[in-house]
Parts: structure tokens; sequence; C-alpha cells
């Protein structure tokens, strides 16, 4: 019993001694002969005793704690002296430089890029010489330029399945023949397929659009004889549902034979672009062409518009 309450004893002196020497370490200042009480009272090992010297140049803790940046402080060490940039002189090409050879063969990235520095130059400084040398290396510029665009006339000369006006001529009456060809090629393939294809028009009641478009469909069928059918969505969900219907008016194309289809145009079309989607879908769905060839008409093949041209003759 004896032995517990001293043991009880020794850990309450111990809390309240701990308990009480931050208090002598905060007055140390203004009571110094606290100090060596402290150090008789306690071991050494426990207390450390503070440098004197190092206190009378710090603040205590509490009175000096509002420092930082959310003090409003913007610069912790405010005579951070400022580095003064000097300004270097740049040192600008001239023209004596470089050889007129070395101009003319120079890499057309390099040439642009010394091209602009010496007007750049001649703009900083307008004197006659600069001036004379900037317009010089233009001089060249454009004579490059000129001998590049005579080289590419008289290969498409010598080359003639490399040049592009086998198929879009620049003349006038090349290109109305263009144009005549487009639409006898469009026309014809639409006639010869309608007894191969038919098509479907989704719509519904109200819709303004259906009824523009339902118009325009009219004078396709009066005009290439092609069988049309009409499906109201709200009535046959299940028809909309088949081929992913979500929006109308809607027009796809079904081959009778396998049933196959594929959608032409969602929204209202003119004429003009019903019967060209309409002629692309049919020779992709024949497997004519392929959606590389997506573009390309029948008399163009095997020219400058066939995009798999170098595939064909590379088998």
């Amino acid at each position: 019993m004896q032995s517990k309450l001293l043991r009880f004893l020794f850990f309450s002196m111990t809390l309240i001694f701990y308990a009480l020497s931050p208090l002598y370490a905060g007055s140390s200042e203004m009571h110094p002969e606290l100090n060596d009480i402290r150090v008789d009272m306690a071991p050494p090992s426990i207390i450390n005793v503070p440098d004197k010297s190092k206190q009378s140049h710090s603040k205590p803790f509490y009175e000096d704690r509002k420092q930082g940046w959310y003090w409003y402080e913007k610069e912790l060490n405010p005579q951070k002296k400022k580095v003064e940039k000097k300004y270097r002189k740049r040192r600008l090409p001239k023209l004596s430089d470089f050889t007129m050879k070395e101009l003319w063969d120079m890499y057309p990235d390099d040439f642009q890029k010394l091209l602009n520095t010496f007007m750049k130059k001649a703009v900083q400084d307008p004197t006659e010489q600069n001036v004379l040398e900037y317009l010089t290396l233009q001089d060249i510029a454009r004579r490059k330029s000129l001998a590049y665009a005579s080289v590419v006339s008289y290969v498409e000369q010598k080359h003639p399945e490399l040049s592009n006006k086998t198929v879009y001529p620049i003349t006038a009456p090349g290109q109305a023949a263009v144009v005549k060809m487009r639409a006898q090629e469009e026309e014809q393939t639409l006639l010869n397929a309608r007894d191969e294809f038919a098509l479907i028009m989704f719509s519904r009641e109200g819709c303004e659009f259906c009824t523009a478009q339902k118009s325009i469909l009219a004078y396709f069928v009066e005009k290439y004889g092609w069988p049309v059918r009409t499906i109201d969505i709200d009535r046959n969900p299940n028809m909309a549902a088949r081929f992913n219907i979500t929006m109308t008016p809607t027009i796809i194309i079904v081959e009778k034979r396998s049933g196959n289809y594929m959608p032409v145009s969602v929204g209202v079309v003119s004429m003009s672009e019903l019967s060209l989607r309409l002629y692309r879908t049919i020779r992709y769905m024949r497997g004519q062409i392929t959606p590389e060839q997506w573009f390309m008409h029948e008399y163009e093949r095997g020219k400058t518009n066939d995009v798999l041209t170098f595939t064909r003759n590379s088998k």
C-alpha cells in the first residue's frame, strides 16, 4: 500500500514539473534567476538550459508568429538585389558572307529563315545597302520558284499519267464535257438499278421536313421509276428498331436479293444530292468501288483520280 502511494506521488510530481517547465522557459528573460532554480531541481539530462546569447536577439514565439504569405508578406527578403540584363548586340549576316551558289543550293527552310533575317535587318536600318541585299535575296527566291514551276510543267507534259488535267480540264469545253459525262453516268446507273434496289423512307406525323422530302422523292420516282416505301416510325416501331432509325426523315437503300441496306440521307436533301448519293452507294454495294474510291466516277478509273492505281499495279 505504501509503495503504491509513493509511486503515485512521484508520478504526480513528474507531471507537475513538465507542466511548469514551459512557463519557466518563457519567463527566462524576465526572471533569469529561475534558470539556476531549474538546474538545481532537475538533472541536466532532462532540462536544457537555453543559451542567453541567442535569446537576447530573438523574440518569443507568440510575439513573432505572424509571418509569411498568409500574413500578406509578398517578399521574405525585400533586400534581394535586382540583376540588370545587359543588351547584347545581335550579329546580323551580310550578303558577302555567302556565294551565289550557296544561296541557290540552300535548303528552303534555311533560305526562308535567312530571307526573313535580311528583311528585318532592312526594316531596322533601312540603308541603301541593307535594302539592296534583301531585294537580291528576294530575287533569288523568285527565280527559284520560277525554276520549280517550269520543271513541274515539263514533267507533267512528259508524263501525262501524273497530270490531273486528264480528269479536270482547265478549258471551258473540257469542263462542260466532264459535267456531261458525269450526269450521263449517274443517270444510267440509277436507271439500271431500279429492279435491283429499292428505297425506304422513314417519317412520322407532324414532321414538316418529311413532307418536304416526300415531294422531292416523288420527283425522283417519276424520273427513275424506283420502288419506294414510306414507313411511319411511330406506328411501326419494330421496323424503326430493325434499321436503327431514330430521326426523320431518313432514307435507306435496300438490295432486294440479299436484303443488305445502307443509309442514304437524314434530313431534307435535294434531288441532285439524292441522285449522287444513290449513284455512289449502288457502286459500293455492287463492289465496284471501295470507300477510298467513294468520289470516283467510272470514267476516272486508272487515271489520277483513282487512288488505288498504284496498289493495283504493284500486285
